[in-house]
């Protein structure tokens, strides 16, 4: 009971601290695309907050309560890797700028190049355009009528420079495809063992704290910290890469928060 009452105490201390940085952000709602992400991270202090103190008070009830939470925790390490891409500018912006860095940075870190091949910072795409009739007439092209009666656009030699087909290269990194997916794939992970943890806790077979064979709280575990610990590796390797251009907005505090989180 004294536990129960302290908790409540910290969710009355924390929330309104919280839901006024929410609005805060709500009512200057001038960087939609960087603002958004911060208000999802932000959601966590309440939700968080809440649901522990209804697992003090549930207990019956408290398996269900957590696995929720768990679920958002992992949807606040994607959308803190998404607010790392829209302060860079977005994802077409990040991948010009991605190319142009050193091949050494996709050389993994920790060890783990022993195992691992460097990541490609970026790799060309070619791509033809051709002008479809449509786009032709938007843009002035003139009809040419054939000996058969059909007409058809001008030859590329009568058609101006700016209408005839242009080759344009366009770029991708894979180094960034898999950092986010990296970060993507323990969101995914979270929410479908969250689904076998209800189903498993209904039948009686889950088991939680116990590290049984026999139960499925081993398998879980041990399949959601190695995702854990993948996410979290990606989102540091992909601060390594762009710790210059991150560096305005000083993301290793915002960092360890999250990984404190993801890890409590």
């Amino acid at each position: 009971l004294i536990a129960w009452f302290s908790a409540g105490a910290f969710v009355l201390l924390g929330f309104p601290i919280s839901m006024r940085g929410i609005i805060m952000h709500l009512k200057n709602y001038y960087q939609p695309n960087v603002q958004c992400y911060v208000v999802r991270i932000l959601w966590m202090v309440p939700i968080y907050s809440i649901e522990s103190w209804l697992c003090l008070r549930f207990h019956t009830l408290a398996i269900y309560i957590e696995t929720l939470r768990d679920c958002y925790e992992s949807y606040v390490l994607y959308s803190f890797f998404q607010y790392l891409i829209e302060v860079l500018g977005g994802e077409q912006a990040l991948v010009l700028m991605l190319k142009d860095k050193s091949p050494t940075r996709g050389a993994h870190i920790w060890g783990m190049g022993y195992c691992m091949k460097p990541w490609v910072m970026g790799q060309p795409l070619s791509r033809r355009l051709s002008y479809t009739p449509d786009k032709i007439k938007q843009h002035g092209m003139g009809v040419a009528f054939m000996p058969n009666g059909q007409t058809g656009p001008l030859s590329p030699m009568r058609a101006s420079p700016a209408t005839r087909p242009v080759k344009r290269v366009q770029w991708t990194s894979p180094f960034f495809v898999k950092c986010k997916f990296g970060v993507l794939q323990y969101v995914l992970l979270k929410f479908v063992s969250s689904i076998f943890v209800m189903m498993l806790e209904m039948c009686g077979l889950y088991k939680e704290g116990d590290f049984t064979p026999r139960g499925g709280y081993l398998y879980i575990c041990i399949l959601t910290n190695l995702s854990q610990c993948w996410a979290l590796y990606c989102l540091v390797f992909f601060y390594y890469a762009l710790k210059n251009e991150l560096g305005p907005i000083r993301p290793v505090g915002k960092f360890l928060s999250v990984k404190a989180l993801v890890f409590a």
